[in-house]
């Protein structure tokens, strides 16, 4: 990730902010770079469904 990368802005309630910030926290990572690996993750995990014929 840049800083060039495109940014908008998100509301988390503190809860939610703080379960990231102490994810991020444990993996040696910024709060950013947590949330964008976690949603990669789901869009992964969301792939095979997408993929599937109806």
């Amino acid at each position: 990730m840049s800083r060039t990368d495109p940014q908008f802005k998100l509301r988390v309630p503190p809860e939610l902010r703080a379960k990231i910030e102490q994810s991020a926290s444990a993996a040696r990572r910024s709060m950013n770079a947590e949330v964008v690996i976690r949603l990669e993750a789901s869009f992964a995990q969301d792939k095979p469904q997408q993929e599937q014929p109806l």
